[in-house]
């Protein structure tokens, strides 16, 4: 049951493709290089990243947690 069902799935597809082509890839408009500053500032208080605390822990029921520098 599972190769006949992949078999109309690739040739529907194949009919699909015929009027829609292929996946479009991209913003649709040229696009640079991606950039990125040495040390960006933090969205919640403006100061460098490089000076706050982030804190993972190794099980999946605790969050990450991270920790703005004090003023």
């Amino acid at each position: 049951m599972t190769g006949r069902f992949w078999r109309f799935y690739e040739k529907a597809n194949d009919v699909v493709r015929t009027f829609t082509g292929p996946a479009d890839i991209g913003a649709g408009h040229p696009e640079g290089p991606d950039i990125r500053p040495a040390d960006p500032a933090c969205p919640m208080c403006g100061r460098p990243m490089s000076e706050h605390r982030i804190e993972r822990t190794a099980d999946s029921r605790t969050s990450t947690r991270f920790y703005c520098p004090e003023r």
